[in-house]
């Protein structure tokens, strides 16, 4: 089975200063990719982007597109009218898009039900310690939503322990539907992988035999298209492969 990479549009957003970020689409355009993970850290960048037809079509054609909805979508002071607003604006962009699924960051089950009845696929993401975070936790998700899927971000799941991804796999394997991957260095998430550490990089031991779509989700400050083909050779290299990337 040939490997996706995928390359969340995150991570190049200090590339540009508007809250519409659409228009740092045309730098992927020129990358050799299989796929795009739209992401909106907040509902300004939600209701901010405005996408062209003809980007639309490009990511249509894609083998692999997926959304990241807004990380503060389920705020405990966020009214249900508040969070169903967000809700249709990403169904009718992943009709527009043909995504794959959206990824959610975890929240108390009584919220979560607002995703149930939902037209798109469901995946849901562990993030570094905090609410809502640990295996408890998402065990308990879960088993009260068995629909959803569930995104491993490593570089997250590192600042537990280093045995944390290994732990995820083994619970959660069987629902997993795609990767977060980038590293973590100096207890900062979404590194290069070319900084981590050797104890890091032993962590990408325990995924490289898992045939799901790897998202790379870095944060590349310098803005270099030749710098993102770098990282993406890199990855290559670690996973031995000759792959497509989706970035």
């Amino acid at each position: 089975m040939e490997r996706i990479i995928s390359f969340s549009l995150g991570n190049i957003w200090r590339w540009s200063t508007s809250p519409d970020r659409s228009n740092l689409i045309r730098y992927l355009k020129t990358l050799d990719i299989s796929g795009v993970e739209i992401i909106f850290p907040t509902e300004q960048e939600l209701t901010a982007f405005r996408l062209s037809g003809i980007d639309a079509q490009w990511l249509r054609d894609l083998p692999y597109t997926t959304i990241h909805a807004p990380f503060n979508l389920f705020l405990s002071h966020a009214s249900k009218e508040m969070i169903l607003r967000q809700l249709n604006v990403i169904s009718a962009l992943c009709k527009r898009i043909h995504a794959k699924s959206v990824v959610f960051h975890p929240a108390p089950c009584e919220q979560l039900a607002l995703l149930k009845d939902l037209d798109f696929n469901i995946t849901v993401e562990n993030l570094p310690p905090g609410r809502h975070t640990s295996i408890p936790e998402l065990r308990r998700i879960f088993n009260e939503y068995p629909e959803f899927s569930f995104c491993l971000d490593i570089s997250h799941a590192y600042l537990w322990s280093k045995y944390e991804t290994a732990r995820l796999i083994r619970e959660f394997g069987n629902r997993l539907s795609q990767i977060h991957l980038s590293g973590t260095y100096r207890r900062k998430s979404h590194q290069s992988l070319q900084s981590v550490s050797r104890d890091f990089l032993e962590t990408i031991e325990d995924i490289k035999h898992l045939e799901v779509p790897l998202v790379i989700e870095e944060d590349f400050k310098i803005k270099s298209v030749a710098g993102v083909k770098g990282e993406l050779t890199f990855i290559r290299g670690l996973f031995n492969d000759s792959c497509d990337v989706t970035i």
